[in-house]
């Protein structure tokens, strides 16, 4: 009886320009299939020949897929869908021992936006001010929380570790301006401490494409393919009041002070940004990382397209080789228009 070995349903398959990877987003698991690409018939299944059984086997061992007596037809094979119920998922928002807003009132909206991530970031540090702030989210619909503070004396860090650790929506907190690059993980109580010499508040650290940072998931990966996945839903809010889609972007949509969530959202939904997807960008289209790294749509290697490649993008995916992006001749002029001057 005739043989095929299929892949689950949880694997597929990504082609770049130079490389294919075989992706299993259930276990986290990327493999560059390059090589072996054209034993795959509709990319997801190929006849069992004697040849072939040792890397079937290997494939098997890994938990790409299976051998079976039939293939399952292509219908059947599982399709990427995103879908979000709120315009607004996630939500910035920066904080000084002054805000030039009402605190209560923008949390409440926050609140009305249905959003289920906020980042709060310090500007400025102040204990009351955390408290308070803790203090409105006690009852809150978000899901999850991370925190940004700029990196006090020890004994400090100490007694505020001990109060976001309480609450359970607080997953990450992060040090900026510390002393040295580290982190903390508790895999028990879910919560991590990061310590980081960057100023993280710092737009212009933004937009950095590295594997590191990379998101094999069903969720990254559909959104991927559906939006952009750094703009869709986000919101920034400035100490000041401001509203844009993004921290690092120049333009701004309306304040906060004035806003209501109805006239919010429809200007956010006028962001055009926001709905390019990584199949329609220039070069990131032929990468085979496309649907796992975060696609900036702010700092770009052409300012005036907004369909040009991340300017801190150090990857070519025509040779398949990581470069330092900074280092790049063909990005200095980018680099000057955005002004970043550390990478002169």
């Amino acid at each position: 009886m005739k043989q095929y070995f299929e892949l689950y349903q949880d694997c597929f398959i990504i082609k770049g320009a130079k490389n294919i990877l075989l992706c299993d987003f259930h276990f986290n698991k990327i493999l560059d299939i390059t090589d072996y690409y054209n034993l795959f018939i509709d990319e997801y299944y190929f006849p069992v020949e004697d040849h072939l059984l040792e890397i079937i086997s290997f494939f098997e061992e890994e938990g790409f897929g299976t051998t079976k007596s039939n293939y399952s037809s292509k219908m059947l094979r599982k399709q990427f869908k995103w879908r979000s119920a709120s315009k607004i998922n996630e939500v910035i928002i920066e904080h000084r021992i002054e805000d030039n807003f009402d605190v209560k009132k923008v949390y409440k909206i926050i609140e009305d936006l249905s959003a289920s991530f906020i980042q709060i970031r310090f500007l400025e540090f102040s204990f009351s001010k955390l408290k308070e702030i803790l203090s409105l989210l006690e009852l809150s619909s978000i899901r999850t929380v991370e925190v940004l503070l700029p990196y006090l004396e020890l004994s400090h860090n100490k007694k505020v570790i001990d109060l976001l650790a309480k609450n359970s929506r607080i997953m990450t907190v992060y040090f900026y301006n510390a002393h040295e690059n580290k982190s903390i993980i508790d895999n028990e109580q879910l919560f991590t401490i990061i310590y980081y010499e960057k100023n993280l508040t710092n737009p212009k650290n933004c937009g950095i494409i590295s594997e590191d940072y990379f998101l094999n998931d069903i969720k990254n990966i559909s959104k991927s393919k559906t939006v952009n996945n750094c703009l869709y839903g986000k919101l920034f809010i400035s100490n000041d009041g401001i509203l844009k889609n993004c921290p690092s972007t120049q333009k701004t949509l309306d304040n906060i002070n004035n806003v209501s969530v109805e006239t919010l959202l429809s200007k956010v939904h006028k962001e055009k940004e926001r709905l390019i997807t990584k199949d329609q960008v220039e070069i990131c289209k032929d990468c085979e990382y496309r649907y796992f790294c975060t696609d900036c749509r702010v700092y770009r290697e052409d300012p005036e397209n907004i369909f040009s490649k991340p300017l801190k993008c150090g990857y070519d995916p025509y040779i398949g080789i990581w470069e330092d992006w900074s280092k790049n001749p063909l990005k200095k002029k980018a680099i000057k228009y955005y002004d970043f001057k550390d990478f002169n």
